[in-house]
């Protein structure tokens, strides 16, 4: 298993709450958040500071962008 960092009672909180607005549990939305950070985030950035070449093939932030779903999209738009 890999390492799980410990939410703060804020961060429980927001992913509870995305959670609930993608109607999953809180294990599914926070993989399919990190799913989703490579269409919000530079990923050439990301990946010129990476430390650990040999994920690469099996990053998000590697390659094309991975299609994600309607309702991922819909969740995240920007138009709040």
């Amino acid at each position: 298993m890999a390492y799980t960092p410990e939410l703060s009672k804020k961060g429980s909180g927001i992913l509870r709450r995305f959670a609930w607005a993608t109607g999953k549990p809180m294990t599914k939305a926070s993989e399919e958040l990190l799913e989703y950070l490579p269409h919000i985030v530079n990923k050439r950035l990301v990946c010129s500071q990476c430390k650990d070449k040999s994920f690469c093939r099996q990053c998000a932030f590697f390659g094309p962008r991975k299609k994600v779903s309607t309702l991922m999209m819909s969740v995240c738009e920007k138009n709040n």
